[in-house]
């Protein structure tokens, strides 16, 4: 009976043991440490799945209902962890799943082009989606730290969150796509376009969810104060929608061919020849009668070579090229050699037999540019023309018709608003039309829909219609209040022509004073967070 009493007495004392934590009826720490665990593995997994669902609001998707949700969850799950490590996972977890999957795109440049294979292409992905996490993950355990009340803490992470996107943009990493203002191009808050850009958009919207956060998690019914943030934050949106930022200065016809040629690579070859005759053979269509000035755009990508080293052939196909426009300005890229021997992507505009040439000035990472440590990468990759010279930001805005101003955004230049705001520093005035050429054949066409979204984001902070130009599909023309008012085809040829309203007037405040407004608020937001938490845990230890 002793026997069996004690075998009894062992099987209740290991009752709950496991490889990793070894428990028994009365370790109750033991308990405490493997629920846990658990907890943190479940919120861990959560983050990450937020974020995957987070995908959804952008193109070309745009389910903003379920996307915003996600990140409100996202959000949720990182205001929760009170200290530095849990906090950051989740955030870095979070920015991972969206990521990984928004920037599908970047697999088709690696694996169809680049030659890499599939799983090492997918590995990029990680690496790349991995180290953009690392601004979230590092705002959220900085929050985490610097404040020890659950207010201070949500209202101090949306401040650095929107800190750490301008630090992914243009303020250090230069890649800020998949910015959340561009989830909110269909919401209220995108009115904040015109008085602080992608960067302001994204200050109210995590204001906003911090606020919810804040709601669903507090105890004290007083936090329903807090309902006024997001209302008062829409109500700006609302207005900023419908203030008048720019007046009509005219009208124009705007052709755009898209030309669905292929992409050339490191080891296809095609001439210049052929491909400016294919094009040229799109531009036959007669203009619609009439006096208005106008303008036809071609795309990025049309010629691969230095187009003032041409062989004769296809010099004889450039000018029939141009002469196919029938008289009127028109727009086309290839690259060049400057002075000093570089190599540059180029916009050339001819009018009157005058060419003018713009040069790129924000340059692709890896496509146009090698970062520091990563020629093995590039060389890997096959990328031709990878070592490009980048233009000045002072190069003058074109000029056409009746005296008519256009600046010129070549692809990636629209990922932020850098590029933008220096067309409004042109002493000879500021641009009425804004043109996007780009050639986004070298990846997933799902990249098409953000790009163009992007497009959407500058026309509406500048007040400015816009005419983008793609190779492969979706050219479009684009009001000033950012709405998309024509589009070509998904892909393959196409040509639309449209009568623009142009615009003109003062510049919007982002126009004139770019992030600063974001920035301020930021700074002020998380000292304010940061005082307000001091003040509650000193109220606190008084009442203890």
């Amino acid at each position: 009976m002793r026997k069996k009493a004690s075998a009894s007495v062992s099987k209740k004392a290991t009752i709950g043991r496991s490889k990793f934590f070894p428990l028994n009826e009365s370790d109750k720490e033991g308990a405490v440490t493997r629920f846990k665990f658990l907890g943190a593995l479940g919120a861990a997994c959560l983050s990450l799945t937020a974020g995957v669902l987070a995908v959804a609001a952008y193109a070309p998707f745009h389910y903003t209902w379920l996307g915003l949700p996600a990140f409100l969850l996202g959000f949720f799950l990182i205001v929760r962890a009170e200290s530095f490590k849990p906090a950051f996972l989740r955030a870095w977890l979070f920015a991972l799943g969206l990521f990984a999957p928004g920037l599908y795109w970047t697999v088709r440049s690696m694996n169809e082009f680049g030659r890499l294979p599939m799983p090492l292409a997918l590995l990029g992905l990680l690496l790349l989606a991995a180290f953009l996490a690392l601004f979230w993950g590092a705002a959220a355990g900085l929050a985490a730290r610097a404040s020890k009340t659950l207010l201070a803490r949500a209202f101090m992470l949306a401040a650095f969150l929107t800190l750490a996107e301008w630090l992914r943009g243009e303020g250090l990493a230069d890649f800020a796509w998949l910015t959340p203002a561009l989830a909110l191009l269909d919401t209220s808050l995108e009115g904040l376009a015109p008085l602080g850009g992608a960067h302001l958009i994204n200050f109210a919207f995590f204001t906003s969810l911090a606020a919810l956060v804040v709601l669903l998690l507090g105890k004290s019914r007083a936090r329903f104060w807090l309902l006024l943030i997001p209302v008062a934050l829409k109500g700006l949106g609302f207005w900023g929608m419908t203030e008048t930022w720019s007046e009509p200065a005219g009208r124009a016809e705007v052709r755009l061919i898209q030309a669905g040629l292929p992409v050339v690579d490191g080891w296809s070859k095609a001439t210049a020849a052929e491909r400016l005759n294919a094009v040229a053979d799109l531009m036959k269509e007669p203009w619609p009668s009439g006096e208005l000035p106008k303008l036809l755009l071609t795309p990025e990508g049309i010629l691969t070579t230095d187009i003032l080293r041409l062989k004769q052939a296809d010099q004889e196909a450039l000018i029939r090229f141009v002469d196919a426009a029938k008289g009127a300005p028109m727009l086309f890229n290839g690259f060049r050699r400057d002075e000093a021997g570089g190599w540059r992507n180029s916009s050339f505009f001819a009018e009157d037999g005058r060419l003018t040439v713009t040069d790129k000035r924000k340059l692709v990472p890896f496509g146009e540019f090698v970062p520091p440590g990563f020629r093995w990468f590039v060389d890997l990759l096959g990328i031709p023309l990878t070592d490009l010279t980048p233009g000045s930001m002072d190069q003058k805005n074109l000029v056409f018709g009746k005296n008519f101003r256009a600046g010129v955004l070549i692809c990636y230049e629209n990922i932020d608003g850098e590029v933008l705001r220096s067309f409004w520093k042109d002493p000879d005035g500021a641009p009425n039309l804004l043109l996007v050429t780009a050639n986004l054949g070298w990846f997933h066409p799902m990249m098409i829909g953000q790009h163009l979204d992007m497009t959407r984001l500058l026309a509406r902070a500048s007040a400015r219609p816009a005419a983008s130009v793609n190779m492969g599909g979706f050219s479009a023309f684009v009001g000033p209040d950012g709405r998309v008012t024509a589009l070509a085809k998904g892909s393959g040829k196409d040509v639309l022509t449209r009568e623009v309203e142009l615009r003109k007037g003062p510049e919007t405040p982002f126009m004139r004073f770019g992030n600063a407004a974001a920035l301020i608020l930021a700074v002020l937001l998380a000292l304010a967070a940061f005082m307000a938490g001091r003040a509650a845990c000193r109220r606190e230890a008084e009442g203890s």
